[in-house]
């Protein structure tokens, strides 16, 4: 494995924005540090969780140098680096690395669902010209197209391409993706609360998730239960995590429901950006009740 170190929890991180929709870089220089001390072993940022359409270039700018201000050289930072067009790409791979960052985390382009050939095309300019590592991404629900399995074979023989999240949400394709490839990169499962137990028993380095910013200490306590064979432990935790995460994705538009979870929990969370609305006083309500039943929010407020 071409980067053996880079492996473990690595939470995708929400972009607060207060009341009026601008940028509350306080909050997100707050929680980016607050996570950190869960025990995590890197950040992702400017990701699906992120918001990333919404940003500008220069708040794009801001979130890849706070985030690793806050990281302050204990852990990695991915910057979510995705784009249609290969050259804008490539631009936000040089902003990820004057800003600091350790990795950049790329997908195939979307809306326009390239060929195979395309975006194997589409890959091989950004790596030729990317100033970073790559973490590649597999998230076809967002894409509208897949990552194959010939296709991320291909890709993991590039020296720049060190791992990849897959996220499709489909089991098959992930446990196939962890016996193909894990020789040569990292496979780090996504919905890690669905598939964390299984993948790392498979052979996966770790998990890149939306969840754990508001799970906290908890994520990282599981995967150290998991990796250490405690699978008593590991069961009992995943499940919990699981409760929560069906209201992640049942309640309003993502990543609403993280926001307002946070909010819950005394973490900079913040509004979301239009379209996507924050969650109705009920949906909030009703989402305090799954924290309260899952043990969550009474744990945070007990670590203050």
């Amino acid at each position: 494995m071409k980067n053996p170190n880079f492996r473990g929890v690595i939470p995708a991180l929400t972009t607060p924005f207060r009341d009026d929709a601008s940028l509350d870089v306080d909050g997100f220089f707050r929680l980016a540090q607050i996570v950190v001390e869960d025990g995590v072993n890197g950040l992702l940022v400017n990701g699906c969780t992120g918001e990333s359409w919404s940003l500008t270039e220069a708040e794009r700018a801001t979130i890849f140098r706070k985030a690793v201000e806050a990281a302050a050289g204990r852990v990695p930072v991915v910057a979510g680096c995705s784009a249609i067009y290969a050259d804008e790409v490539i631009k936000k791979t040089h902003q990820a690395a004057d800003a600091g960052c350790s990795v950049v985390m790329v997908s195939a382009p979307w809306y326009v669902m390239p060929g195979e050939e395309e975006i194997a095309d589409h890959f091989k300019r950004v790596i030729a010209q990317s100033p970073l590592p790559i973490l590649l991404y597999n998230i076809p629900r967002r894409t509208g197209v897949h990552l194959s399995l010939k296709l991320v074979d291909r890709l993991a023989d590039e020296e720049k391409v060190i791992a990849i999240k897959e996220s499709s949400k489909d089991w098959g394709t992930l446990s196939s993706i962890i016996r193909k490839v894990s020789d040569r990169i990292g496979v780090f499962a996504g919905y890690a609360s669905f598939f964390g137990l299984a993948a790392l028993s498979e052979g996966a380095v770790g998990y890149m998730d939306s969840g754990t910013p508001v799970f906290g200490s908890t994520s990282p306590a599981f995967y150290k239960a998991a990796m250490a064979g405690d699978l008593v432990t590991a069961r009992r935790i995943q499940t919990e995590m699981a409760g929560m995460l069906d209201s992640f994705f049942g309640l309003g538009t993502f990543p609403a429901s993280v926001k307002a979870s946070l909010d819950l929990i005394g973490r900079p969370g913040g509004r979301t950006r239009d379209p996507i609305r924050p969650l109705t006083p009920a949906q909030r309500e009703e989402l305090r009740r799954v924290m309260e039943k899952t043990g969550f929010l009474q744990r945070a407020r007990a670590r203050g």
